[in-house]
């Protein structure tokens, strides 16, 4: 009975260890970060929404949308899309587990009239295995337009 107790508790922490991976990075300061990894496909962004503040009309604004991967699944982007005043550049390689990416952003005012929010939609190869359809993950960025 002991030892059918004690492989129970050895089953069960062995699990609780699969999902509390943790990957453990230093910033500039050489400080530890630790940041979970999550089973399955997981990012997560610098900053999901951008302010560019005041942009005066035909300025070109370049910025970067920083994300890492804090699952356990790779990373592929398909496609990342705005509208027709945004031009994105995204990674065509896989995105391991703990490793970061950069989708850069060029914004283009001359073509707006008014200031608004624009959504960057980026579709990825993974499949959602409940839906069978591609993850999307939408973030976005704001200015006030001055003319």
């Amino acid at each position: 009975m002991k030892f059918y107790f004690a492989l129970v508790l050895a089953v069960f922490f062995s699990a609780g260890n699969i999902y509390s991976q943790k990957t453990v990075k230093k910033n500039k300061a050489n400080t530890e970060i630790v940041k979970s990894t999550k089973p399955g496909f997981h990012l997560t962004f610098d900053k999901e929404q951008i302010d560019l503040g005041k942009v005066k009309r035909g300025e070109i604004k370049k910025f970067d949308f920083v994300f890492t991967n804090t699952g356990t699944e790779v990373l592929e982007i398909d496609i990342a899309s705005g509208c027709d005043c945004t031009t994105l550049d995204w990674p065509r390689n896989k995105i391991l587990p703990g490793k970061k990416g950069v989708i850069n952003v060029s914004f283009d005012s001359g073509k707006k009239e008014e200031s608004e929010v624009i959504d960057v939609d980026i579709f990825f190869k993974n499949v959602n295995p409940k839906t069978g359809s591609r993850f999307l993950k939408i973030v976005n960025y704001k200015y006030e337009l001055i003319k």
